[in-house]
């Protein structure tokens, strides 16, 4: 499932999605970052940024 459709479908929010250099991964809830792949150091589990959309919100 692409990640716009998971997080749609979770709090029912069509995202934004900017594509990053060096495939780079932030994702940002009122100005909150919930998820960066540079900082994690890793990409999302399925599921994961959906959940962590939900707890920010």
């Amino acid at each position: 499932m692409r990640l716009a459709d998971e997080i749609q479908r979770a709090v029912g929010v069509t995202p934004r999605i900017r594509m990053g250099g060096f495939g780079a991964l932030d994702v940002i809830v009122d100005g909150k970052v919930v998820f960066s792949k540079k900082t994690e150091g890793r990409v999302p589990a399925a599921g994961e940024i959906a959940g962590r959309v939900k707890g920010a919100r």
